[in-house]
């Protein structure tokens, strides 16, 4: 899955990886350098738990949900990440845009992944997640 990672497009990229003590780049390195496994679809279609995420940049949930957090949004809480299908309230830690649909119900599938297949994450620059159709919002 392609990722733009900044803090652009993480908003709590940067103190995540303060509270871990770990340059923003270890961030990027350490979570696109794991393959992670789908434990489950759920919380909204297309939503998949992944894990586990290396226990450096595990993170707990935010106190306080956001209301809105953007399609495409790269996130982790506790050791496991996702990539949220739809724009919807979320309390994960914010680390990128993916440009990818994780649900489409006019495609089939409608998901590009399923109970037990595994994801690795790609970094791309800001340019390319635009080619791809990534939007900023």
């Amino acid at each position: 899955m392609p990722v733009y990672y900044s803090p652009e497009s993480g908003a709590d990229l940067e103190r995540l990886a303060q509270q871990a003590g770990l340059s923003v780049e270890d961030v990027i390195a350490l979570h696109s350098a794991t393959e992670y496994r789908v434990y489950a679809i759920g919380f909204a279609p297309g939503f998949a738990y992944l894990g586990e995420v290396d226990p450096r940049i595990a993170m707990p949930r935010l106190a306080t949900p956001r209301p809105r957090v953007p399609r495409g949004a790269v996130a982790i809480a506790d050791r496991q990440t996702a990539v949220y299908p739809a724009v919807s309230p979320g309390g994960w830690n914010l680390i990128g845009l993916c440009p990818r649909r994780m649900f489409d119900p006019d495609a089939s599938p409608t998901m590009p992944v399923a109970v037990g297949d595994r994801v690795r994450f790609e970094p791309i620059s800001r340019a390319r997640f635009l080619e791809l159709g990534g939007e900023l919002t």
